[in-house]
């Protein structure tokens, strides 16, 4: 199609047409040269006169016959035809091709038939930074390139502050028609996903985070702390790592400053010290690094709920170990991805945080020993520049704030003034991606294929109800499964009705053996819930317990964490008398919490997975949302039923009454 011809003053980088045809801002357009063939060019200005309108256009260039991108060295003639370029001419010329280390990405804006690839190995060779407002689309684009590296089995850990990112194990069944349009097909990654926090009792579905706390440096215990210390505090620290031999555990180093001479700067320290302890989150067993990065794993380190000081000391400390292990060869090469990175290497200016030197460092030295990081930041102004000038690859979505369209444009090769003005009205869902190539792209970014778990909490509507019913739906505490009502009518054959029950629950947060964790009752079936999709649990019902006296319950107690054992044992670790243990064995035996096995003793059959009561313990977590519901059940069993029956096992440490969403197709 001929959009028009050469007009006027004509240079090798750019050239002006009048425009005949259809074109707009941004589009491409081919035009014949005698020496190099045909070339493609942008169009980045489209000027009106009362007579015609002037396309402006900056030439890309050709592809030699060593398929290198080059540019012109003699320009058009003018009067040359100015053609609309075809799908297949952009793809060769962009290099957009698909290949075994390329990641789909969408569709080239306003071409939907020309998809975009891009290079894996230059993604993960050179780093990424994502940035755009909030609500522009960074953390769903985040996961479109997430689920290309985890199709490639490419090892990942995320710092993930909001919770968001363990939706990459659900496949995307709500969005059918954008998913078909653009050839993805929902997929979910399970198997590949392993999650982590500190604070288990806000992410209950998540595995325990454990920071190492044996033989800190001193650089590193002073990070480890959450606040700025003063000069005499830390010339106390020093003194006293000095004498520890400059590596130390938080026991050794407050034993160590409470045998020192007394000051107020001693006390201060050594109740910060204690505060840091207390936190429960070291260990001398704490995570490994290799746990964290394996072979076609993704580790998410959620740190919802966690204090943003102590957010800093976690991210410090994963980062330098992370680091420190991938320099020695001891984990594999992976790709580091660091969600609101602002808050953990700020730009001076805006505060200092414990994180910033060593993400600085990775950003420099990273990609020499393998190790990719990708930063994720909704204020660029705000980030340290230093990251941002070692990232070659960017993806930028939609920037209102002129301090951060200035820090793009700052640090970003290839804005031009055209696109400067253009990030502030590029639609949600597009992004305008540099570095993979030389010239930036805006692209629509193609459907997850799996569920977006960065929406909005909804307060005024209903996230559990269909369209209309919201006048019906109540506010409450609830436990949703993955499958919505909707995705199991879309996954039918056939039409059908599903009804939504509400089951009562509560919901126990319980220490047992020193491990916290949770307990979902159902108080409908007297039923402990271990699998809510596929409805299985633990029942109940049939347990009947006479009560014990407090010294009977602590010999059982012992008893339980034993499971098998001869009376002799039971004594030594229970502290009671020998000529009181055989009685109160007895008893234990007669009200059918023990049962003998010739000369051995074991808890009673019905009572043996209260033993472990981690094996049936839930990781779904209580939302406040809105629900309509077309049965609500009765409770069978009372919550202080519930509670005194696990009680006898375990600590408990909270309780929630809860409601359980069950849907049943007819």
């Amino acid at each position: 199609m001929i959009l028009g011809r050469i007009i006027g003053r004509v240079s090798t980088n750019s050239f002006s047409f009048e425009i005949n045809g259809q074109a707009k801002k941004f589009g491409y357009v081919q035009v014949a040269h005698k020496d190099s063939g045909y070339v493609l060019a942008q169009i980045l200005e489209i000027e009106n006169t009362s007579n015609s309108s002037i396309a402006k256009c900056g030439v890309i260039g050709y592809r030699n016959e060593d398929n290198l991108l080059r540019g012109l060295r003699i320009p058009f003639e003018p009067g040359t035809e100015v053609l609309r370029a075809e799908d297949d001419f952009i793809r060769k010329i962009l290099g957009l091709e698909e290949s075994p280390n390329t990641a789909y990405m969408g569709v080239l804006d306003g071409r939907e038939k020309l998809k975009v690839y891009i290079n894996l190995d230059k993604l993960l060779n050179k780093h990424l930074f994502i940035t755009g407002k909030s609500g522009s689309g960074k953390s769903y684009t985040v996961s479109v390139i997430l689920e290309s590296l985890l199709d490639n089995k490419i090892p990942l850990v995320i710092i993930d502050p909001h919770g968001e990112y363990n939706s990459l194990a659900e496949p995307n069944l709500g969005d059918k028609e954008r998913l078909e349009k653009f050839g993805v097909k929902p997929k979910g990654y399970l198997s590949q996903i392993q999650e982590f926090s500190p604070d288990t009792e806000a992410n209950p579905h998540a595995r325990q985070l454990k920071l190492n706390s044996q033989k800190l440096s001193s650089n590193e215990m002073i990070k480890m702390l959450p606040t700025k210390l003063s000069s005499s505090q830390l010339g106390m620290l020093y003194s006293a790592l000095k004498n520890l031999g400059n590596q130390a555990s938080f026991d050794d180093l407050i034993f160590e400053l409470e045998a020192s001479e007394e000051s107020g700067a001693k006390w201060t320290l050594i109740n910060l010290l204690d505060y840091v302890k207390k936190l429960n989150l070291f260990s001398d067993t704490g995570t490994l690094p290799s746990e964290l990065v394996q072979l076609n794993k993704c580790s998410i380190i959620n740190l919802r709920g966690v204090p943003p000081e102590i957010q800093e000391v976690i991210v410090y400390k994963l980062a330098n170990d992370l680091f420190s292990e991938r320099k020695k060869g001891n984990i594999p090469p992976f790709f580091l991805v660091v969600e609101e990175a602002q808050n953990y290497c700020p730009e001076r200016g805006f505060g200092e945080a414990k994180s910033n030197a060593i993400l600085r460092q990775i950003a420099a030295e990273g990609r020499k020993f393998g190790m990719g990081i990708c930063v994720i930041s909704q204020r660029p102004s705000r980030l340290d520049k230093s990251v941002i000038s070692q990232v070659s690859t960017q993806m930028i979505m939609k920037v209102t704030n002129p301090n951060d369209i200035k820090a793009i444009v700052n640090s970003v090769e290839g804005i031009t003034y055209e696109i400067e003005n253009e990030l502030q009205n590029i639609p949600i869902g597009t992004a305008l991606i540099t570095g993979v190539i030389d010239l930036p792209l805006f692209v629509n970014v193609r459907p997850r294929k799996t569920r977006h778990g960065g929406i909005a909490v909804r307060i005024f509507s209903a996230n559990h109800t269909e369209a209309g019913e919201e006048k019906n739906a109540d506010m409450m505490l609830l436990i949703a499964p993955k499958m919505t009502k909707k995705d199991i009518k879309l996954m039918s054959d056939k039409p059908v009705e599903v009804e939504t029950e509400l089951i009562p629950c509560i919901f126990m947060r319980c220490n047992q053996g020193g491990d916290d964790f949770n307990l979902l009752i159902d108080l409908n079936t007297a039923r402990i819930i271990t699998d809510v999709e596929k409805d299985e649990g633990y029942d109940l019902s049939k347990i009947r317990l006479h009560n014990i006296s407090p010294q009977q319950n602590k010999v059982f107690l012992v008893a339980l964490k034993m499971g098998s054992f001869k009376p002799a044992e039971l004594f030594a670790k229970s502290g009671v008398q020998f000529s009181d243990l055989y009685d109160l064995i007895t008893v234990l035996t007669e009200k059918g919490y023990l049962e003998k096995d010739e000369d051995n003793y074991r808890i009673s059959e019905q009572l043996q997975i209260f033993s472990n009561l981690q094996e049936i313990a839930s990781y779904q977590k209580p939302e406040y949302a809105k629900a309509s519901f077309d049965k609500k059940l009765e409770p069978k069993v009372k919550v202080d039923q519930a509670k005194e029956l696990i009680a006898k096992f375990a600590q408990i440490k909270s309780v929630k009454e809860c409601w359980l969403v069950r849907y049943k197709a007819s």
